[in-house]
């Protein structure tokens, strides 16, 4: 298993980590392809805040302003414009998602563009997404993962017009608008193709918000991990590209997706019925919460290695969380004391070259002839 390659670095040291994962659109049920994502964002953000300063990037508005989320909530609106989402189950709502991107509809930019003005604007989110959100909160805060701020409101960090006219200054953009036509991401000068990030119609790509957040938070000694799967990367290597010519610097880390079956389709084609992640927390078993949150992290980055291509196992889970159960036993009790400078030194040891602790690295040390001890400190980590 081969290492990121690191792009190039600033001469001081970074102090501070940026770590910015991509969000994921409120429109469909916690797959295992998110939870591995989720659950590799959480053990980096709060292992190496042990090590480094950590900032964890997450914003709603990234994910809302999108057409893929607006998209489908005015299919939503158009097909069922009196229905009430508090109630509605995320199985209800996801299969709503599958069956929008399996017909056939003509989009209307202009119902769209007043949708992404609300969502840019007032941070409006439709109540089938606030429903999807809230659900999320419970499963996750369940999983021990920390606050992402789902239930958080901000403005992102930049308009999209001053974004716009940095860009140009850069020399990164082919922009058309004048004749009607679309604005282009232009990675030529790296080798890369044109990538849209405004269609003709006006309409953003989903990387338009994710500049605008994460572009004016570049700083001397500050470094950026993008998280993301690997069906993304190279937009991601683009947008590293661009976050570099403005000063940053930059690593990427790309998560393979978790096949159900076989098949690493994306959720909007299905598929992902009985392995929710809600599915995953209600099944039948004697393990505590604790034990529950170590077994995930265990099959989920160390079992899942960065770039695995294995498909789900249930079977394999319930042995991770069996195994998590019989570590939590076997665990000392009391404060760190000078073991927690251990656990420092031993997170230190367990970074990549890129400055994060890496969780396969981290799961993997709690099994074997010398395994760290599931001391309070690494315990709050991993649970």
């Amino acid at each position: 298993m081969t290492e990121p390659v690191p792009l190039p670095r600033t001469a001081a040291p970074p102090t501070e980590l940026v770590v910015a994962p991509v969000t994921i659109t409120p429109t469909k049920p916690l797959t295992p392809t998110h939870i591995k994502g989720l659950i590799w964002t959480d053990l980096i953000a709060k292992a190496t805040a042990h090590v480094t300063g950590v900032r964890l990037v997450w914003n709603n508005r990234m994910a809302a302003i999108t057409v893929q989320s607006t998209a489908f909530w005015r299919y939503l609106d158009l097909t069922e414009p009196e229905k009430d989402w508090s109630s509605e189950t995320e199985q209800g709502i996801g299969e709503r998602y599958v069956r929008f991107h399996s017909e056939r509809r003509e989009s209307d930019p202009r119902a769209l563009e007043r949708y992404l003005g609300r969502a840019d604007e007032d941070g409006w989110i439709h109540p089938a997404g606030c429903r999807m959100l809230q659900l999320w909160r419970a499963q996750l805060d369940l999983l021990g993962i920390g606050d992402l701020g789902l239930a958080d409101d901000r403005p992102l960090a930049m308009s999209a017009a001053s974004l716009i006219d940095a860009l140009a200054a850069h020399g990164l953009l082919i922009d058309h608008r004048r004749y009607g036509g679309p604005v282009h991401l232009d990675g030529s000068r790296w080798g890369m193709p044109l990538r849209q990030l405004i269609s003709g119609d006006g309409l953003p790509n989903y990387l338009l918000p994710i500049l605008r957040e994460l572009i004016p938070l570049v700083r001397p000694a500050r470094a950026f991990l993008l998280i993301h799967d690997d069906g993304l990367t190279a937009d991601y290597l683009l947008l590293a590209r661009v976050l570099t010519t403005f000063g940053a610097d930059v690593t990427r880390l790309a998560i393979s997706r978790v096949p159900v079956n076989g098949a690493a389709l994306s959720s909007r084609y299905g598929g992902w019925q009985g392995v929710t992640l809600t599915d995953l927390s209600s099944s039948p078993g004697t393990a505590s919460r604790a034990a529950y949150r170590l077994g995930m992290r265990m099959y989920f980055a160390g079992t899942l290695h960065r770039d695995s291509a294995q498909s789900f196992r249930m079977p394999l889970l319930r042995r991770c969380v069996g195994r998590a159960a019989r570590l939590l036993v076997q665990a000392p009790a009391g404060s760190d004391g000078a073991p927690g400078a251990r656990l420092t030194a031993e997170l230190s040891r367990l970074q990549a070259q890129q400055g994060y602790v890496d969780p396969y690295r981290l799961m993997s040390s709690l099994q074997g002839d010398r395994a760290l001890p599931l001391t309070p400190v690494l315990r709050a980590i991993c649970t």
